[in-house]
């Protein structure tokens, strides 16, 4: 793979743009979850720190940014991504208010110090928000990655309206490996 390096406005700081896998995670109703227990709260961010730590180490995935409870990471691959994903939910399943929503998609992103950025992260963003609580939604072009992989199994929700995003992006759920099931359909 072709990595391409710029250097930033400052001549100092390198961006690398390469093409990656990006997971964006984020724990569904955590903001009322807060505000009613703050303690309780935190407990639930430090559980989902310790198996974060192991699972991402294990898929090769590098934690880019925590945002609360929200956080992005980048895996070289799809299957690693995927994989990441479905063992992070399986893990939390039972854990009483950790209640993971998980978006995945695929694009060639800039790479600045310890932080990512473009357009194709954006778009992971808007794609979580899509996925059901105890699920892991994903894009059209993570769907076309594993098509040939039947352990696989996804259904397509629909093409959203995705803020700020000019390009139609097909969003799919997998509904395999006891994932939690779309709702319905996605409606523009």
């Amino acid at each position: 793979i072709k990595h391409v390096k710029a250097l930033f406005m400052d001549n100092k700081t390198t961006v690398e743009r390469k093409l990656s896998a990006i997971a964006v995670t984020d724990i569904a109703e955590f903001t009322s979850l807060s505000g009613k227990d703050e303690m309780h709260s935190i407990e639930i961010l430090k559980k989902q720190k310790v198996i974060i730590n192991s699972l991402a180490d294990k898929y090769n995935g590098k934690l880019h940014k925590e945002m609360g409870d929200g956080l992005l990471f980048t895996f070289p691959t799809v299957t690693e991504a995927i994989r990441f994903s479905i063992e992070f939910q399986n893990a939390v399943k039972n854990i009483e208010d950790l209640n993971l929503r998980i978006g995945l998609h695929e694009g060639e992103i800039n790479f600045i110090e310890n932080d990512i950025i473009g357009d194709d992260v954006n778009i992971t963003y808007r794609i979580e928000s899509l996925s059901p609580i105890g699920g892991v939604a994903i894009s059209g072009k993570i769907q076309q990655n594993i098509s040939s992989l039947a352990e696989f199994e996804t259904e397509f929700i629909g093409v959203p309206d995705l803020k700020g995003v000019s390009k139609n992006v097909e969003v799919h759920c997998i509904i395999s490996h006891s994932l939690a099931r779309p709702a319905g359909k996605i409606k523009r």
